[in-house]
């Protein structure tokens, strides 16, 4: 990284080596170097200067080297040989890619600080047991670095035992770590309240769907709860109309305020629908206005306007369909093709 300017009053040559170092060669400002600095005792570079050489053969790119020194100074200070290479041989021999590694790394750089022995080996290997894929854990791993960092037996294991205790079985359990790690980095008491609302609100521990509605809980809070609440009253749902929704996907209630207020709209005044059609729907919720809704509505009102369709089709078919069948049943199948795909793709290329 080239060196950066400095005047001076803050010549770097007049500080200590790691605040020089820190500035010219990993772009620290002043006053980060100096922070950073103080926990670093290197006297020339041959020590700094071999960890960024460690992690460039291991395939590391300078901006995630930087990032992770910015994110972890105290890494200039470890020894490449006996702390970082045993645990990049480690992480490569269970199937993590340079990506992997650099991105978990730079999530989480308190791993390095980790017994690799004690702490590191026996969480990967709790996970794969969970798992049953050492994939898996590194997807995991790259939803929440953290994942790895805390200790299994006393911050995995309680979360498990609450949800089997509940009847969710393990495939969903293994399920919320892989894909929604952020959720059991909450309070077990925050988790276990959410666990529990969700079972008060009809949802069966087996299914698939409860570990989602876990998540979306966890997440929304009480208070994110109320606020959805009341923009979905504001267009006359009631409470059992919004729990209609969120048993048939959770995922209704994760889409922000604003985004809700827009869907709505567009569905009561430009599709002429009522609106607890999408409390019956409420997938729709879930698509882009600018990206999907708009630009298929456009195609939908042309036919419909010069008679090319007797009828309006069922709107949640007409919007959940593929790319590939939309444009099949909607805009290939008809003369007007060129002229309807122009309408629909130029809304679309608008959007992006």
């Amino acid at each position: 990284m080239n060196a950066r300017c400095v005047s001076s009053e803050a010549n770097p040559n007049q500080q200590s080596f790691p605040v020089s170092y820190l500035i010219n060669k990993c772009g620290f400002s002043l006053g980060s170097a100096l922070s950073a600095s103080k926990r670093l005792t290197f006297e020339i570079p041959d020590q700094p200067d071999a960890v960024i050489h460690m992690f460039k053969r291991y395939g590391f790119c300078d901006a995630d080297i930087f990032r992770l020194i910015k994110r972890y100074p105290r890494v200039l200070s470890c020894n490449p040989d006996k702390t970082l290479l045993p645990r990049l041989e480690f992480f490569y021999s269970k199937g993590m890619s340079n990506t992997d590694i650099a991105h978990i790394l730079c999530g989480c750089p308190l791993l390095l600080g980790r017994s690799l022995q004690n702490h590191v080996t026996p969480n990967f290997n709790l996970l794969s047991d969970l798992l049953l894929s050492d994939n898996k854990v590194i997807s995991a791993a790259r939803n929440d670095p953290f994942i790895l960092f805390r200790h299994g037996d006393r911050y995995l294991k309680p979360f498990i035992n609450l949800l089997q205790d509940h009847g969710v079985p393990r495939t969903q359990i293994a399920s919320l770590i892989c894909n929604w790690p952020r959720s059991i980095g909450v309070c077990l008491n925050h988790f276990r309240k959410c666990v529990e609302e969700v079972r008060e609100k009809g949802y069966d521990p087996s299914s698939a769907v409860f570990i989602r509605a876990v998540v979306v809980l966890s997440q929304l809070g009480k208070a994110g709860w109320e606020r959805k609440t009341i923009v979905y009253k504001s267009w006359g749902w009631s409470e059992k109309d919004i729990l209609v929704a969120f048993r048939k996907n959770p995922w209704s209630l994760m889409t922000s305020e604003s985004k809700i207020m827009a869907v709505m709209k567009f569905f009561v005044e430009k599709m002429d629908c009522e609106s607890l059609y999408l409390a019956k729907h409420p997938n729709l919720l879930m698509y882009s206005l600018e990206k999907r809704l708009i630009p298929r509505a456009l195609v939908l009102h042309f036919l419909l306007r010069n008679k090319l369709i007797d009828k309006k089709p069922n709107l949640n078919t007409l919007f959940v369909y593929s790319e590939k069948l939309f444009l099949e049943k909607f805009v290939n199948c008809f003369d007007e093709a060129p002229q309807l795909l122009k309408l629909y793709r130029d809304q679309s290329d608008l959007a992006k």
